[in-house]
């Protein structure tokens, strides 16, 4: 007998490098489906603290009392009511165009907006031209069931001059951004039959594209005035 003691110890080193693995490829997957939400609006399978909507938009109930005492020049377009989808009436504000020459939006998200080059009501030509947020971060926004509206569903518009006007909806289509971009548009801005005035709505839909700021598909709904 030597008289020597050799302790013998468990080699660990595989397992080690396997959970170095396995985090490296957890890493790689955050990185790769954040890569692809960011570009494309995708959401990941895993758990990642994203968002699929504009952070942007001010989510603040507009009350009773805010609805009531808005007011806009005798002419332009102060609320909209839809009973077929039951959106109850709503502020329509004023907007133009971003920086970026894209169709503005109301800032917040139970408010709509009328594009100020867009037609009046009662102007009996061409359309006006409204839009809205379809949804917000926490809670839905006023044109969220803009796209159950039907053929045939009536829409009202009521101007600063307590005059009110009854569209019919013509058609409903929901359309990717960049065709609604390279011909969508400019039929929103035309009667849906040249011979009435037209009324124009607008909303979001599709996913959230967080690289652009943008939602990739938009609902279209094109209406006409009834005598």
């Amino acid at each position: 007998m030597s008289g020597l003691s050799i302790e013998q110890r468990r080699n660990n080193h595989i397992i080690r490098w396997v959970l170095a693995l396995l985090l490296v490829a957890i890493g790689v997957a955050y990185v790769y489906f954040g890569f692809r939400w960011y570009n494309t609006g995708e959401l990941s399978p895993l758990p990642l603290p994203v968002s699929a909507a504009d952070s942007s938009i001010d989510e603040t109930p507009v009350s009773d009392k805010q609805i009531d005492e808005y007011s806009v020049p005798a002419s332009q377009p102060k609320y909209i009511e839809i009973p077929a989808i039951n959106m109850p009436k709503a502020r329509v504000t004023r907007v133009g165009v971003t920086a970026r020459n894209m169709l503005d939006v109301p800032k917040n998200i139970d408010d709509t907006a009328w594009y100020t080059k867009s037609a009046v009501p009662g102007a009996g030509v061409g359309a006006v031209v409204i839009d809205g947020h379809n949804g917000g971060v926490t809670r839905n926004g006023i044109f969220a069931r803009l796209g159950n509206l039907k053929a045939g569903d009536q829409i009202s518009i009521e101007r600063g001059d307590s005059k009110v006007f009854t569209y019919k909806v013509y058609d409903v289509r929901d359309m990717p951004l960049q065709q609604v971009n390279q011909t969508g548009m400019k039929e929103m801005m035309m009667s849906a039959d040249p011979s009435k005035e037209g009324l124009s709505l607008i909303t979001c839909s599709g996913k959230w594209i967080p690289k652009e700021k943008v939602f990739d598909r938009r609902i279209l709904v094109r209406a006409t005035i009834i005598d």
